[in-house]
């Protein structure tokens, strides 16, 4: 990718959320568990950006949508060690801190390089599998998922 195409990328992420406060980046991987989509725009709103490994984008982009939308408005406010049942139909799931997110969420890290607001944070939306199963505890199939930062045993 050239320079040129790098800044025209960046332009487009900040037309994106000058015009619906937040956009969805795509991170493709072989193993569907390490695919993930994050937002980039939370962090002009003090807030951290959001990110969402292993589930199809008919899933992942709504759900993103919906918490972004929700912080955005006011209506929420996300912090690292919070359960919520609102975000994935039928699964509670737990909000992570991400240890290094300008190495998990890059193109954030650079769209806010240089700005007032240079320091992006993150968290983890983690969900367990069909049996409640967290992807750290024994006889989940969820073990693949990548976990970006330390978590409490959740109930």
């Amino acid at each position: 990718m050239t320079a040129g195409q790098h800044d025209a990328g960046l332009r487009r992420i900040g037309e994106t959320i000058e015009r619906s406060g937040v956009h969805l980046e795509f991170v493709p991987q072989p193993n569907p568990l390490e695919t993930c989509w994050y937002t980039i725009g939370l962090t002009d709103r003090g807030h951290p950006e959001l990110i969402l490994f292993g589930l199809p984008p008919d899933i992942s982009r709504p759900a993103l949508h919906t918490v972004a939308g929700d912080v955005i408005a006011g209506r929420r406010t996300c912090v690292a060690g919070q359960h919520a049942d609102d975000v994935l139909e039928g699964h509670q799931v737990l909000f992570v801190a991400v240890t290094e997110p300008e190495r998990h969420l890059p193109v954030a890290a650079q769209f806010y390089a240089g700005t007032p607001t240079a320091a992006v944070a993150a968290l983890q939306i983690v969900w367990p599998d069909r049996y409640q199963r967290w992807p750290w505890q024994p006889g989940t199939r969820l073990d693949d998922m990548p976990i970006l930062g330390r978590h409490a045993s959740s109930r």
